[in-house]
């Protein structure tokens, strides 16, 4: 599959490229980053660079891993993917820098990538897109919450976090679902 370019009102979305290498390997240092994705520990710029170079590319390649740089104006800022692209469904993921957050930046992002991932002619015509989070994770759970995720439960110790199994929290969009947000058991 051909790498897409999204663009919002402030954002760009794009292929995560070489010039990303040095914001990504910083970003990748956070706590919250390290905590809640499966990044390595340490992080360093080799592994950022494998990921732009090799991961992301093999993803797009395969139409199976659609990973978005975030770039606000010109600095990156933050990831989007979907995964796991297949048979009409997909699941989303996202992390963003910590001098991002906290000004809607994921959500605008996110819902770009959603709306791609939903249209049928242009984007991918997906019907299902899934998200899922540690348990705990409401930085994540609100910003799919606010995109109109319907939450859908907890899978009890259905992840591998880094000290052993932990409780995943579930949710899923459907192509035709009205996209305001939902009630969510687990932000209550």
């Amino acid at each position: 599959m051909d790498p897409v370019t999204l663009r919002t009102a402030r954002l760009t979305l794009r292929p995560p490229a070489h010039e990303d290498v040095d914001a990504m390997a910083a970003a990748c240092q956070d706590r919250a980053i390290q905590r809640y994705v499966p990044v390595p520990v340490p992080y360093t710029r080799d592994d950022a660079l494998s990921f732009v170079s090799a991961f992301c590319p093999a993803g797009w390649a395969s139409g199976e891993r659609l990973t978005w740089a975030v770039l606000d104006g010109d600095a990156f800022v933050g990831t989007v993917a979907l995964g796991q692209v297949a048979d009409g469904a997909a699941e989303i993921g996202f992390w963003l820098a910590p001098h991002a957050r906290g000004r809607g930046i994921m959500r605008e992002a996110a819902a770009a990538v959603v709306d791609h991932a939903f249209d049928a002619s242009a984007g991918l015509g997906l019907i299902r897109i899934g998200w899922r989070a540690y348990a705990g994770n409401t930085g994540s759970a609100a910003v799919a919450r606010a995109l109109g995720f319907r939450f859908e439960g907890v899978l009890r110790l259905g992840a591998m976090g880094r000290e052993g199994r932990e409780d995943d929290w579930l949710a899923g969009l459907l192509a035709t679902d009205d996209r305001s947000p939902q009630p969510w058991p687990a932000l209550a």
